[in-house]
């Protein structure tokens, strides 16, 4: 099992316990409230090992792509050089 799956696996089992029972492999990454929870969770796991960090990064912006445009920006925010 790789680093990914393990993180992956671990954030259902805490959403889970957290009072989350649909919570699963696929939908940790795209659900808005699940990602959110999972995606924090990923951040305060940083810095147990170079491996660990890698997959959490790859976690985090692949979280990211998912996220609906409107959530990625808040609206009335410009960007630098518009």
């Amino acid at each position: 099992m790789t680093a990914r799956e393990k993180l992956i696996q671990a954030g259902v089992r805490n959403l889970v316990e957290y009072g989350y029972p649909h919570c699963d492999s696929e939908n940790i990454l795209t659900d808005m409230i699940y990602s959110r929870f999972f995606e924090s969770m990923l951040r305060e796991n940083k810095g147990h090992g170079r491996e660990i960090d890698d997959a959490i990064d790859g976690l985090v912006k692949e979280i990211a792509s998912k996220r609906p445009k409107e959530l990625k920006e808040p609206k009335g925010t410009k960007k630098a050089g518009k």
